[in-house]
């Protein structure tokens, strides 16, 4: 039977965008968008939340998109075994182009390139870390998401999502785009404007977390007035 929520909005309706990035243009201005204090920030906050001492043998970026994020988690565990994972050729392509200039000698990790959507992916192992970032607002069902999620991990597994929280009215919006992205090309503003009328409110994530029952597992908070973490409580 399939699974349904029945949100109570009792702010702006969701919005949903299509779920791949496959238009070459849309693809290229978003691989080239300065992300930096943003991602910077997100990955702060993720080293933060990691338990002491944890050094993962087997990593998977759910939606890795250009792979700046992906580059980042690279850097910071050099010696894992990764699994990045992307729905959209064009942006797995340039996520591999990414990894291709990061510094890879004398290392014995395995690395793989999945051209896969979510719903499909089925892993053939656990992994001890899966991170996603800017993931979930793309899916149509979101269920799907923590699906892959589900599977993808065992007991000792650390989880770390990253995402948009969707504003609560669209002058809200306007004001998130006019302070962030003033100097972007018109399409990435489109792009970021679209993203956040989709992207999920902190109590819509807290409900499906609930309904996956991993609410008792996870912990979901705001860190910027545009992004929401999600988390694996410290033991």
């Amino acid at each position: 039977m399939k699974r349904s929520v029945n949100f109570s909005f009792h702010h702006m309706v969701r919005i949903p965008e299509p779920e791949l990035m496959e238009d070459p243009t849309q693809v290229e201005s978003y691989a080239n968008a300065d992300f930096e204090t943003a991602h910077s920030f997100l990955i702060r906050k993720f080293q933060d939340r990691l338990p002491q001492r944890f050094v993962p043998e087997s990593i998977l970026d759910l939606g890795c998109g250009p792979g700046d994020m992906s580059s980042r988690l690279y850097l910071q565990f050099p010696m894992a075994n990764f699994t990045f994972l992307d729905g959209s050729e064009f942006m797995l392509d340039l996520c591999k182009k990414r990894m291709d200039t990061l510094d890879s000698e004398k290392r014995n990790n395995k690395i793989d390139f999945k051209k896969e959507l979510i719903q499909d992916f089925v892993p053939e192992s656990p992994y001890d870390l899966v991170f996603s970032n800017s993931l979930l607002h793309h899916i149509h069902d979101p269920f799907q998401f923590w699906g892959a999620i589900q599977r993808s991990i065992h007991n000792d597994s650390f989880i770390f999502i990253s995402d948009l929280m969707r504003p609560d009215s669209l002058t809200q919006t306007n004001q998130l785009i006019e302070r962030y992205a003033n100097n972007e090309p018109e399409i990435l503003k489109r792009d970021f404007y679209n993203s956040l009328l989709a992207a999920y409110r902190i109590e819509e994530v807290k409900e499906m977390l609930e309904i996956v029952r991993l609410d008792t597992k996870l912990n979901v908070e705001p860190v910027t007035d545009r992004h929401w973490i999600c988390y694996t409580k410290p033991r």
